[in-house]
């Protein structure tokens, strides 16, 4: 009877953890959302910067997709900066193989041949794109590094919304895992016709990085990845 009681009663303190625990977060979340919501339209504005079209980015992905890395993900509700519309694609490039390579593989542990299985591609812009860098919006309003960076996917897909409704096509933003900047881009096609294209793809371990070096080798002595030989 002791243990019984003592079991309900651990997991009503549970219970009221957990409740105190998702309040905090509501209150956390609300908390930027107001902050986004506050932000005039004059200032996105003064955020906007420009993607000249014919300029290269990179997007790793598992399998070559008859040869375009392009895809603008219409569900992904985990993912950052998302719309979840049910209408809108999201895609999200990196400035550097690099960044690309580690934003995918982050908290993985692989073997050789799993690397096999991806390709490197090289994304071109087919006109200008306007972009929001994040940068300046910190800067110019009470939005904080964190506030862009956080797990709350309920934040930072507000601020996207926000983004896209006032007309932009994507945003700059650092990566959680690098510094370095990647952008989001925003499309009704899943093709991304007429804003984005493939110009280069070809296996990962077949990419030619400009050091030389081999993929496994960056991952294991550059960017802290797991790799083992098979």
């Amino acid at each position: 009877m002791t243990s019984k009681l003592g079991g309900n009663r651990q997991k009503q303190q549970n219970k009221t953890a957990n409740k105190s625990k998702s309040a905090s977060s509501q209150k956390s979340d609300s908390a930027v959302v107001a902050k986004i919501k506050q932000i005039a339209p004059e200032t996105l504005k003064e955020c906007s910067h420009t993607l000249p079209a014919d300029s290269d980015y990179y997007r790793l992905q598992s399998e070559s997709h008859g040869g375009s890395n392009v895809f603008f993900n219409q569900a992904g509700s985990d993912c950052r900066f998302n719309l979840v519309d049910g209408k809108t694609g999201a895609m999200y490039l990196a400035t550097s193989p690099e960044t690309a390579m580690k934003e995918v593989f982050q908290n993985k542990s692989l073997i050789e041949s799993d690397l096999d299985g991806y390709y490197m591609g090289i994304v071109t812009t087919e006109r200008d794109l306007t972009i929001l860098r994040s940068s300046d919006l910190i800067r110019k309003t009470s939005l904080t590094l964190h506030d862009l960076t956080t797990s709350v996917r309920q934040d930072t897909q507000y601020l996207a919304r926000v983004v896209h409704h006032a007309g932009f096509d994507g945003m700059e933003y650092p990566s959680n895992v690098t510094t370095e900047p990647c952008f989001v881009l925003w499309h009704g096609d899943p093709s991304g016709k007429g804003m984005v294209k493939t110009s280069q793809q070809s296996k990962l371990t077949d990419w030619d990085f400009s050091n030389g070096k081999e993929a496994a080798d960056i991952l294991v002595f550059e960017l802290g990845v797991s790799v083992e030989e098979d």
